[in-house]
C-alpha cells in the first residue's frame, strides 16, 4: 500500500480531488461509490471520517519512513564525498610529482639537443671546409693541366656522357681565372680556359638545339639549367627556342589568327615552365617576338592599303576597330592561362607595337569621317527636298534659307537624324575602345559638337526658317508646328545620345564642361527660334479664327426674324473644326509642359477673340439660345485641351451668355447672385447692353 501510495503522490500525476474521491469510495461502509450495493447501510459520515483519519495516519507513517531513508542516503553520500575528496588530494600530489619529473626530463632533452646541434654544425663546417679544400685541389690540378696544355686530355671533357659535369667544371675554372692576377704569367692559362669555356658553351647550345628539334623536353631542361651560368649561351638558347616556335604560315582571317596564337601560347607556356627556371622572362620575350614578327605583319598587311586610300576611310576605321578589339580579346585569353605576365604591360605592349602608327592620327580621321558622312547625308536630303541653304561659315552663324519645290513637307527627317546619330554612336564606340582618358574625352567632345552643328544648326534651324517663311502668317497651315514636332522628337534622341553615350566617355572635366555649354547654347538657339515661330503660328491661327467669325457670322444668327429651334451657327461649326485641326497639329508638334503652355495660351486667345466677337452683335431672346449653343460647343472643343483653367474660363463665358435669356424683371436679382457677383460690373453691363430689349425695358438703370 505504501508503495502504491508513493506512486500515487508523484508530482506530475497527483490530483488532490481524485485522491479524495478514491478514499471516499473505497470503504463500503460509507454508502457511496460503487461498493454501496454490497451493504444496505445508508450514508455514514463517521465511517467516512474514520477512513480519512486512517489514511492520514498511513500517510504520516509513510512520510516518516521516507524521511529516514532520505537521511540514510544523505549520510552515505556525505561519506562517499569525503572518501572521493581524499583520493583527489592523493592524485594531485602524484600529478605534481610527475609534472616535476617531466619538466626535468624536458630540460635535459633540450640541453642534449643543443649540444647535438652544436656538434652537427661543427661537423658540417668541418666537412664543408674539407669538401672545399678537395674541390680547390681538383681545380688546381685542372688549372695546372690548362697551364701546360691548350687542350688537356681530361676524361671529363672527352667523355660524351659527362657534358653537364664538364660545363660546371669549366664554368668554375672561368670564375677562378677572373680572380687571378692580371699579368703575363697567367695570360696563357686564362686564354686556354676561355677557349675551352667557349667550346663547351657552344657544345651545350648545339645539344639544346638538337633536343629542341627532337622535342626532348627533359634534355632541353638539363642543358638550359647547365647554360644558366653562361650568359651568352643562356640567352642564345632562349632565342633559338622562340624562333623555333614562331609560326611562319599566313593567316586567312583575324579569327583564325586569334585561335591559333592562343593555342600556341598555351602550348609554349607549358613547355617554358617545364624547361626554363626564369619562365616569366622567357614567356615575355616570346610574346614580344610574336607581336613583332607575326601579329604586326598581319595588322600592317590588313590596314596598310586601307589607310592609304581616302575612299576607304569608313572601311579602314571599322577594320581598325575590329582588329583592335580582337587583339584585346586575345590579350584577355592569354591572361586566363595565368602565365605570370604583367597583363597591363602586355596590353600596353600590344597597343604600342601593333597600333601606334594607326592611332597617332586616328582622332583626326574619325572626326573627319563623321563630318563627311553627316554632310553627305544632309546634302542628299536637301537635294531630294529641293532645299538650298546658304549660311555663314562657322557653327551657329547667321544666314538665309530658300525653298525650291515642295513647301508642303516638314523639312525635318527622322531618318536623317537616326542615321547621323547611328554614325555618331559608332564613332564614339570605336573611340571608346581605341583611346583612353583625355584623348578619348577630347575626341568624344569633338564628335558631339559635329552632331550638334550638323543636326541642330544646319538641319533643324534650316527647317524651322524654311517652315516659318513657307507658312502664311495670315492663315497658317501648321507646317511650322509639324517641323517643331520633328525637331522635338529628334532632340529627344540627341539628348539620349548625350546621356547614354557621350557622358560615360568623358572623364576629363574640362571637356565635359565644354559639352554642357555647347549643348545649352544650341538648345537656347533652337528654343528662341521655336518660340518666335510658335508665337507667329498662334497669331496666325487666332487671325484665321477671327476671319471665320467675321466672314461667316451673320447678324441674323443671334437676332433671327422668326422663331426657330436653337442650332449651331455656321461660323461656330467652322471655328470649332479649325480649333480641333490646330489641336491635332499642336499634339503632333509638342509634348509635355511645352504642349500645356502653348495650348493654354491658344485657348486664352480664342476666348478673347470670341468674347470680342460677341460684343459686335445685338442678341434677341430667340438668338440667345443660338449663342448659348455656340458657347457650349466652343467649351466642348476647348475641353480637349485638358486644361482646368481653360475649362473654367469658357465656363465663365458660357455663364455670361446665359444672361441673354434672363427675363428683364429678374435681371437685378440674377446679377446679384452667383456666379455673376464674381464678374466686374462693367463686364455685366456691357453684355446686358447687347440685349435687343436693352432700351425698351430700360435695363441700363440696373447698373446705375
Amino acid at each position: 500500500m505504501a508503495s502504491g501510495t508513493v506512486r500515487e503522490f508523484d508530482p506530475e500525476t497527483f490530483a488532490l480531488d481524485k485522491y479524495i474521491e478514491k478514499l471516499s469510495t473505497s470503504d463500503p461502509r460509507t454508502g457511496i461509490g460503487p461498493l454501496r450495493k454490497m451493504t444496505v447501510e445508508p450514508f455514514d459520515p463517521r465511517a467516512l471520517l474514520e477512513t480519512f483519519e486512517r489514511s492520514i495516519q498511513v500517510l504520516g507513517e509513510l512520510a516518516e519512513r521516507n524521511q529516514r531513508r532520505v537521511e540514510k542516503l544523505e549520510h552515505v553520500c556525505a561519506k562517499q564525498e569525503h572518501e572521493h575528496n581524499g583520493r583527489i588530494a592523493e592524485l594531485e600530489g602524484t600529478y605534481r610529482e610527475a609534472f616535476e619529473e617531466f619538466q626535468t626530463l624536458e630540460d635535459r632533452i633540450t640541453y642534449v639537443a643543443t649540444k647535438v646541434v652544436h656538434l652537427g654544425d661543427q661537423l658540417e663546417g668541418s666537412n664543408n671546409r674539407r669538401m672545399r679544400a678537395m674541390e680547390a685541389i681538383d681545380l688546381m690540378k685542372y688549372l695546372d693541366e690548362f697551364k701546360t696544355k691548350p687542350r688537356p686530355n681530361l676524361i671529363v671533357f672527352t667523355d660524351p656522357g659527362r657534358k653537364l659535369e664538364a660545363a660546371a667544371l669549366i664554368n668554375k675554372l672561368q670564375s677562378l681565372t677572373a680572380e687571378l692576377p692580371n699579368n703575363d704569367m697567367y695570360a696563357k692559362v686564362r686564354r686556354h680556359i676561355f677557349t675551352k669555356y667557349a667550346e663547351t658553351e657552344q657544345l651545350l647550345v648545339n645539344e639544346f638545339i638538337e633536343s629542341l628539334r627532337s622535342l626532348d623536353s627533359r634534355r632541353m631542361k638539363e642543358y638550359a639549367v647547365a647554360l644558366q651560368p653562361f650568359g651568352k649561351g643562356s640567352g642564345q638558347v632562349v632565342t633559338e627556342y622562340i624562333h623555333h616556335n614562331i609560326p611562319i604560315q599566313k593567316f586567312t582571317s583575324v579569327d583564325e589568327m586569334v585561335v591559333k596564337v592562343e593555342k600556341l601560347c598555351k602550348k609554349v607556356y607549358v613547355q617554358v615552365v617545364d624547361i626554363f627556371d626564369n619562365a616569366e622572362v622567357v614567356m615575355s620575350k616570346f610574346i614580344q617576338s610574336l607581336l613583332e614578327r607575326v601579329l604586326q605583319k598581319f595588322v600592317d598587311e590588313d590596314l596598310g592599303p586601307l589607310m592609304a586610300s581616302v575612299n576607304e576611310r569608313e572601311r579602314y576605321l571599322k577594320r581598325l576597330y575590329d582588329l583592335y578589339v580582337k587583339m584585346m580579346e586575345l590579350h584577355g585569353k592569354l591572361g586566363k592561362y595565368e602565365m605570370s605576365l604583367d597583363m597591363a604591360y602586355l596590353a600596353k605592349l600590344m597597343r604600342v607595337v601593333l597600333f601606334h602608327k594607326y592611332l597617332s592620327n586616328y582622332a583626326e580621321m574619325e572626326a573627319q569621317h563623321l563630318t563627311a558622312v553627316t554632310t553627305r547625308t544632309l546634302e542628299v536630303f536637301n537635294v531630294r527636298m529641293g532645299i538650298s541653304r546658304k549660311r555663314a561659315a562657322g557653327p551657329g552663324g547667321g544666314g538665309s534659307a530658300g525653298v525650291q519645290g515642295r513647301p508642303d513637307e516638314t523639312y525635318v527627317s527622322m531618318e536623317v537624324c537616326t542615321n547621323v546619330l547611328h554614325e555618331a554612336k559608332e564613332s564614339i564606340r570605336r573611340a571608346s575602345a581605341l583611346l583612353m582618358d583625355k584623348e578619348l574625352s577630347v575626341l568624344v567632345r569633338e564628335l558631339y559638337f559635329i552632331v550638334l552643328d550638323k543636326l541642330c544648326i544646319e538641319h533643324f534651324l534650316t527647317a524651322l526658317e524654311i517652315a516659318q517663311s513657307a507658312d502664311p502668317k495670315s492663315s497658317p497651315t501648321g507646317l511650322f508646328c509639324l517641323v517643331v514636332g520633328g525637331v522635338n522628337s529628334s532632340m529627344h534622341l540627341i539628348e539620349k545620345l548625350y546621356r547614354d553615350t557621350v557622358v560615360p566617355c568623358i572623364s576629363y572635366a574640362p571637356e565635359a564642361t565644354k559639352c554642357l555649354e555647347r549643348k545649352r547654347e544650341t538648345t537656347l538657339k533652337l528654343e528662341s527660334k521655336i518660340e518666335a515661330g510658335i508665337e507667329r503660328s498662334l497669331t496666325g491661327m487666332v487671325g484665321t479664327i477671327k476671319n471665320f467669325l467675321s466672314s461667316c457670322q451673320k447678324k441674323t444668327d443671334f437676332k433671327p426674324d422668326d422663331m426657330a429651334l436653337p442650332a449651331l451657327t455656321d461660323a461656330c461649326q467652322k471655328v470649332v473644326a479649325y480649333i480641333m485641326e490646330c489641336r491635332r497639329v499642336l499634339d503632333m508638334s509638342l509634348d509635355g509642359k511645352n504642349l500645356e503652355v502653348v495650348l493654354l495660351e491658344f485657348g486664352i486667345r480664342i476666348q478673347r477673340v470670341i468674347y470680342d466677337h460677341v460684343q459686335q452683335f445685338v442678341i434677341s431672346e430667340n438668338g440667345a439660345m443660338n449663342i448659348i449653343c455656340d458657347m457650349n460647343e466652343y467649351r466642348k472643343a476647348v475641353k480637349e485641351f485638358s486644361s482646368p483653367f481653360l475649362d473654367e474660363l469658357f465656363g465663365s463665358l458660357q455663364a455670361l451668355c446665359n444672361i441673354f435669356i434672363v427675363k428683364p424683371e429678374n435681371l437685378p436679382q440674377v446679377c446679384s447672385e452667383e456666379p455673376y457677383t464674381s464678374f466686374d460690373r462693367s463686364v455685366l453691363s456691357s453684355l446686358v447692353a447687347l440685349r435687343a430689349d436693352f432700351k425698351t425695358n430700360k435695363l441700363a438703370k440696373i447698373f446705375t
